[in-house]
């Protein structure tokens, strides 16, 4: 299946993001939810992004290292029209071959005991990519659940970077910090949302995580683009 271009020609990220979906196109014998990922149609650059849904996800993993730590738990919740659906959020853990260290433990909340009936990597990144299909990802900090998709897409598929439209609160964090000049260097969720004036959440669980990203990415983007609702286009520069 070829897809229209759906952009005028000057949003450049999504014509990268366009050229990864005929990659991926090429692959046979993908899972379903990832073949109706890398099929679903990409929204135009003047598409205001409050029109387009959301998926605030984040993982809880065993270490930094994607490529020798393991995925513990998926958090995801949906944002549609400006209302995070609470409803729809879904959490789940993810059974790992190798020893809990007591460090993660302690960090994630996370003990062997939890993973022991818990979903394979292959089922667990299946549920991802089906509510991750026509959706922007919204994740704090990309580098982290980029590097670990894209370590399992590799090692599965031999293709990584899906072609997926990623909001990073970390990133704008970044950014805002250095249009205001204010030298802290402090880019934690807990220490943005707090500048934003949002309450504590608890930190480091899956899906707790997810919702308080997706109440920071609208709260950084009320205050970015002000009476102005940014695009497709706007996020992708």
């Amino acid at each position: 299946m070829k897809l229209q271009l759906p952009w005028s020609g000057t949003a450049l990220g999504l014509r990268k993001l366009h050229q990864q979906q005929q990659r991926w196109q090429q692959i046979s014998g993908l899972p379903p939810a990832l073949q109706r990922l890398v099929n679903t149609p990409l929204p135009g650059a003047d598409t205001l992004l409050h029109n387009y849904p959301w998926l605030a996800f984040d993982f809880e993993t065993s270490g930094m290292n994607a490529e020798q730590a393991h995925i513990l738990s998926i958090g995801f919740v949906p944002v549609v029209a400006r209302q995070i659906a609470l409803d729809q959020a879904q959490h789940h853990y993810v059974a790992s071959s190798v020893e809990i260290k007591e460090q993660t433990a302690i960090l994630t909340h996370i003990t062997p005991e939890m993973l022991k009936n818990a979903a394979g990597i292959d089922e667990a990144m299946e549920r991802l990519f089906t509510h991750l299909a026509g959706h922007v990802a919204v994740v704090h900090g990309k580098m982290v659940e980029a590097r670990f998709i894209n370590h399992y897409l590799v090692t599965r598929y031999g293709l990584d970077t899906l072609p997926v439209i990623w909001l990073d609160t970390l990133e704008m964090g970044r950014q805002h910090q250095r249009l205001q000049q204010d030298g802290r260097e402090d880019y934690r969720l807990a220490s943005l949302r707090s500048r934003c004036g949002l309450p504590p959440y608890t930190a480091h669980n899956a899906l707790s995580d997810a919702v308080a990203t997706a109440e920071l990415a609208m709260a950084q983007l009320a205050c970015r683009f002000c009476n102005t609702p940014p695009t497709i286009g706007d996020i992708l520069g």
